[in-house]
């Protein structure tokens, strides 16, 4: 029995000019923008937020996603050019898209990652809050065909 194996890379790819509005509200964005760049609990509304990690793990609280116990601390997030999208949607809501590269400082050394990144904001009482946020590591081509070699013979 043999197997064809199909790979796909995830690459920065244009958007078709016009076909998201990412230009209204500038404001907004601005704002968006500033906090989405901070790591601290004064971007959310606590208590009304939920993330998930880039390994799966659910969390209730902005605090406690970004707390690790092993010692991983986070050393550089770069975004890659061509990933970032963020809509704005009546001045209230806004959804941020972006695929960044993400290094961690580790006790065994440097862990460099790509995430897929997907946040949630809304607008309350004045004030932009990120109620939600959601990470996916992006594999290379490599590690999506080592990863599908590991599952086959796994079966």
């Amino acid at each position: 029995m043999g197997f064809t194996l199909i790979s796909f890379m995830a690459t920065a790819q244009q958007v078709r000019a016009g076909r998201f509005n990412i230009t209204n509200y500038p404001e907004e964005r601005k704002t968006i923008e500033e906090m989405s760049n901070k790591q601290d609990s004064s971007k959310v509304l606590e208590g009304d937020y939920i993330g998930v990690g880039a390994d799966g793990k659910i969390f209730y609280s902005f605090i406690k996603e970004f707390q690790n116990t092993d010692g991983w601390k986070f050393k550089s997030v770069t975004p890659l050019p061509g990933t970032h999208f963020l809509r704005v949607y009546n001045g209230n809501a806004a959804v941020r898209n972006v695929v960044v590269d993400v290094v961690f400082e580790t006790p065994k050394g440097d862990f460099p990652i790509r995430v897929a990144r997907t946040e949630t904001y809304i607008k309350q009482k004045g004030k932009w809050y990120q109620v939600s946020g959601q990470g996916t590591i992006v594999l290379s081509k490599e590690e999506k065909e080592a990863d599908f070699i590991r599952r086959l013979k796994a079966k």
